[in-house]
């Protein structure tokens, strides 16, 4: 590239010495460019990287994880796809988002009943 890039640059300037000159300053500031846009990729990889690394050293975290992808997997099995911003109306969303809580709420409210049973039968939940 550099070399046809001279090639022009001498039929353009009739002066191989010029030439030269602009086709190493370009090819400096071209080299300079493309370095400081893959450095700020590898910062951003590595960023990215460390947060995958932490993510998978937490346990809630990964288990977390791997719910969002069962959830999803369930949810292509069950409806043929993933959740789609157009499928409902926003009234529509705030009532499966409701429904979804109130069974929350239910499965919350049982774990809490069994919990306070093994309390009072004197056994340790922690």
């Amino acid at each position: 590239m550099f070399e046809q890039m001279k090639t022009w640059l001498v039929s353009k300037f009739r002066n191989k010495k010029s030439a030269t000159a602009v086709a190493e300053q370009y090819a400096s500031d071209y080299y300079r460019e493309l370095i400081q846009s893959q450095t700020h990729l590898i910062v951003q990889l590595e960023a990215k990287l460390a947060a995958y690394e932490a993510q998978r050293s937490n346990s809630v975290l990964a288990d977390i994880q791997q719910l969002f992808v069962n959830q999803t997997n369930k949810g292509i099995r069950k409806y043929g796809e993933t959740v789609r911003a157009d499928n409902l109306t926003p009234v529509e969303w705030c009532q499966h988002a409701l429904e979804e809580h109130a069974d929350s709420m239910v499965y919350l409210m049982a774990l809490k009943k069994s919990l306070e049973e093994s309390e009072a039968d004197g056994l340790e939940t922690s």
